[in-house]
């Protein structure tokens, strides 16, 4: 691979050590808190108003009894019969979601509540003083997509690209994934997936400078899948490569990882009686009402595996269909992966395995590729942390065939970005991927469809 990398200067950010990493100039650091503010502003303008889902639906049910009710039994809920995202303990439902969010939920709910008179209720905005939804959805999960926008400028200002080729990439991880539609509405992935990233950004630029930072990629590794359960393959994965990189300085790490842990643990024994969360009590599913629900993320055994797995990679649901710029950034983690002198060599083949853990994970054990939704929307929590190494991917780094490689790029951007506003027109409705490829499931032969339709909403 060596010989198809046409300048020194950009093989030097394979191979330089990390120590290596400058600080983040005050130039980059604006740029990278506009960014920020943009998508927030982009994110304020598209946020969902109402719950559409069984996922929002049984969170917002959760955060509107603790604090309108004082428990976090959904018996008396209004929202109680419109999910199916619940478990049954006794002689209560509960949230079938992980608890976490939902209580960092209800601490600004009860001020949205209690002060602006804001409600969670079905018929809030003829009853209260308006509805606190779209407020909730906005600063839960809003406010980390703008962070992730921001810390990918910093990410890759950081490993010495250029301001244009820091933009570009920020561009498609904001703009051409299914992170931005999800971002609109309330849902544990998108906190899950940018803690991730934030946690690799820390290691990676910051702690090599001061290891105290691996507080925070041990805070952000754990509050990842004590949200999104999806996440804890990478959550290891940040957790080996703190050892690996820091020895005994990886304390740290597990100091930063305490408190979303004991906090997650307090709330189960509220809930449960245990430290196991509703979510992972299996036994709350064994009720004639959950229908598919009756497990870990939709958990079960697809009747046609090849079928099922194509669909959610590369046809009517996939993953790289929806987003296909994923795929040079796929080829961005090979990149480095493969070349033992990489900077981030370990970095990449820790992020490259666990998600491919999590895609096998999903293609066995899962069968209803995420319910009706728009994209795949379990492999949420995989898109930023892959999407950190597009920068080593052709044509943002520097090949033989550059033009070719550009041309590939910037149609797979625009894919990528008209389907990511088609699925932030409404996140919990199916909508067919631009481009996708088919399957005949009884010959295995292989086709094409194009389904771009405008406007988008």
């Amino acid at each position: 691979m060596s010989e198809s990398i046409s300048s020194q200067t950009e093989w030097d950010k394979l191979r330089v050590e990390p120590a290596a990493i400058p600080r983040l100039a005050r130039a980059d650091m604006a740029i990278s808190i506009v960014l920020g503010l943009l998508a927030l502003a982009l994110a304020a303008a598209w946020t969902q108003t109402v719950p559409a889902s069984w996922n929002d639906i049984s969170r917002v049910a959760a955060m509107q009894a603790r604090v309108e009710q004082g428990t976090w039994a959904l018996n008396n809920s209004p929202w109680l019969d419109l999910t199916e995202d619940k478990v049954l303990l006794g002689e209560n439902y509960f949230s079938g979601k992980m608890p976490l969010l939902s209580a960092i939920g209800a601490v600004e709910y009860a001020v949205l509540h209690n002060v602006a008179g804001l409600a969670l209720a079905p018929d809030c905005a003829q009853t209260a003083n308006g509805c606190a939804y779209y407020w909730l959805t906005l600063t839960l999960v809003g406010i980390p997509f703008a962070l992730m926008v921001g810390v990918m400028y910093a990410w890759a200002r950081g490993l010495n690209f250029s301001i244009g080729v820091a933009l570009l990439g920020t561009l498609a991880l904001g703009l051409g994934t299914e992170v931005f539609p999800y971002a609109l509405t309330l849902n544990h992935h998108v906190p899950a997936a940018v803690s991730l990233f934030v946690g690799l950004y820390a290691l990676v630029q910051l702690a090599p400078r001061q290891p105290r930072w691996l507080l925070v990629t041990g805070f952000a590794a754990t509050f990842a899948p004590l949200c999104d359960p999806l996440a804890g393959l990478f959550a290891v994965g940040l957790f080996v490569l703190a050892v690996v990189r820091y020895r005994a300085q990886a304390l740290y790490f597990v100091v930063g990882a305490l408190p979303p842990l004991l906090a997650t643990a307090w709330l189960d024994l509220q809930i449960t009686g245990t430290v196991i969360p509703p979510y992972m009590t299996l036994s709350g599913y064994a009720y004639k009402e959950a229908g598919d629900q009756r497990g870990l993320a939709g958990a079960g055994t697809p009747d046609d595996l090849p079928q099922y797995a194509f669909k959610m990679f590369l046809g009517a649901q996939g993953l790289f269909a929806y987003n296909p710029i994923l795929l040079f950034a796929l080829l961005g983690v090979g990149i480095v992966a493969f070349h033992r002198q990489a900077r981030l060599n370990l970095e990449a083949l820790v992020v490259g395995l666990a998600a491919l853990g999590v895609g096998l994970y999903l293609a066995f054990r899962t069968g209803n590729l995420g319910g009706n939704a728009y994209g795949e929307r379990y492999l949420i929590s995989v898109v930023p942390i892959v999407m950190a190494f597009l920068f080593f991917a052709p044509p943002l780094f520097k090949t033989r065939g550059r033009a070719v490689w550009a041309i590939l790029f910037a149609v797979f951007l625009g894919l990528s970005v008209y389907s990511s506003f088609q699925g932030a027109a409404n996140p919990w409705e199916y909508a067919q991927p631009p481009f996708h490829l088919t399957r005949n499931a009884e010959t295995g032969a292989l086709g094409a469809r194009w389904n771009v339709r405008l406007p988008f909403r």
